[in-house]
């Protein structure tokens, strides 16, 4: 349509001004004729500063689209770069389970307090909110949290737990536990986070 109305405009231009010329190339020159060719020639004038009218119209109305589409794409950009980056920040703190004490020999081997290390590499404090245990680990009684590292520091917490069996010995005494595992829940710069140990974190949302 852009296109359209300029060539129209054009050819319209070159008709009338084609045929008043004919015109008085044929006709004599009449005071009668000439006020009709005026009155005629001034409504095409109308029609033709109407339709341009139009097509300005039209054009500045699809500038204003693009340029609302533009800030739109750059607005979803910028939501998905601070997204992006967040969940880098939230990255750099990281969980370990490890076993803990216990008591029993051979089969009947019961672990009684468990480790729980975490490392804060980032530039934030960052605040443990929750921890939750696979089952059939329970802690006995809450955790002391919420609990606060600075940028960049680490700490260790250890727990009791409600005797369980079926752990390896491997796994005892501060060494990594992999027999079960945990949900940890931080909060970083003004964001909760939670993720499993080896796995990335995601925004959680708590349900209760």
């Amino acid at each position: 349509m852009g296109k359209v109305l300029p060539s129209l405009f054009a050819v319209i231009v070159g008709v009338v001004l084609g045929a008043t010329v004919a015109l008085l190339w044929v006709n004599p020159l009449d005071y009668r004729w000439v006020d009709a060719t005026g009155t005629w020639f001034g409504g095409i004038a109308t029609v033709l500063t109407l339709l341009w009218a139009v097509h300005v119209f039209r054009k500045d109305q699809d500038h204003r689209e693009e340029e609302r589409v533009l800030r739109h794409l750059e607005s979803l950009s910028a939501e998905r770069r601070q997204e992006h980056e967040a969940a880098m920040q939230a990255a750099e703190v990281v969980f370990e389970l490890r076993g803990g004490g216990g008591y029993g020999s051979g089969g009947d081997t019961k672990m009684d307090s468990i480790h729980i290390h975490v490392s804060n590499t980032s530039d934030r404090a960052v605040s443990v909110v929750d921890v939750k245990l696979d089952e059939p680990l329970k802690f006995p009684g809450p955790l002391p949290l919420p609990t606060h590292l600075p940028p960049h520091d680490s700490k260790k917490i250890t727990h009791p737990l409600v005797p369980v069996s079926g752990i390896p010995k491997t796994q005892f005494s501060g060494k990594p536990l992999t027999i079960y595992g945990a949900l940890f829940v931080y909060s970083i710069n003004g964001r909760t986070w939670a993720r499993r140990v080896g796995e990335a974190p995601y925004p959680h949302v708590d349900a209760d």
